[in-house]
């Protein structure tokens, strides 16, 4: 998982943190008890590097496979979302 980072320490820092994460690289935003509340993918390449579409969908998949893994819930995160919307 990537870079653990509170959510209060977040705010003042969250630019900075993101501006110099590599492409791929996740920082992962957790409640003051350390629970996960979202995981954030640079997408910024690095400077001079280029990376193909094919090489994207790999990490891509790697990614939904680790959240898959890691997902606690009954309920999809469409389904959460939609009726957080209401």
């Amino acid at each position: 998982m990537g870079t653990p980072i509170s959510i209060e320490a977040a705010g003042p820092r969250l630019r900075e943190a993101l501006e110099h994460m590599p492409e791929g690289e996740t920082l992962e935003i957790v409640d003051s008890g350390g629970e996960p509340m979202a995981l954030l993918v640079s997408l910024r390449p690095s400077p001079g590097e280029s990376v193909s579409a094919e090489e994207w969908l790999v990490e891509l998949d790697a990614l939904a496979e680790r959240i898959s893994k890691a997902w606690k819930s009954d309920r999809s995160a469409v389904e959460i979302i939609s009726e957080m919307r209401r």
